[in-house]
């Protein structure tokens, strides 16, 4: 008698057990991870983004692009550190269009953001 009641005991264990795994394996899945976080900060500052390459950039204004429309590559967004000693920085890949949808460009930026792993104001554009 007392042995059943063991096993039923330690059969009970084991099913809370992986009913407790599979609530925390679950709750991590839905964080998002630390690039998708980067991406959807960069997204919430296209609009600062675009400015700087309009009108801030070196390269840009060196060109003397007349820039009509700006298309930034979501997935090619890395972290990226370009000397030693330097910040990282997130880099991501942009393409520029002029009239008649040309292309004009294509080209890297690259955003020091406040915090890497959750920014949430940029600091820098290059």
């Amino acid at each position: 008698m007392k042995r059943k009641q063991r096993i039923k005991i330690a059969l009970l264990l084991v099913v809370v057990g992986i009913a407790i795994i599979g609530i925390i394996g679950g709750n991590r899945k839905n964080e998002p991870t630390e690039k998708e976080k980067q991406i959807a900060f960069l997204k919430k500052h296209e609009e600062e983004m675009t400015e700087y390459i309009k009108y801030k950039s070196e390269y840009v204004i060196l060109k003397k692009y007349d820039i009509k429309e700006i298309e930034y590559n979501w997935n090619s967004v890395k972290k990226v550190q370009s000397m030693a000693f330097s910040p990282e920085t997130l880099a991501i890949e942009v393409a520029i269009f002029g009239n008649n949808n040309k292309n004009l460009d294509e080209f890297e930026i690259y955003i020091l953001p406040d915090n890497m792993e959750n920014p949430s104001k940029i600091k820098n554009i290059e």
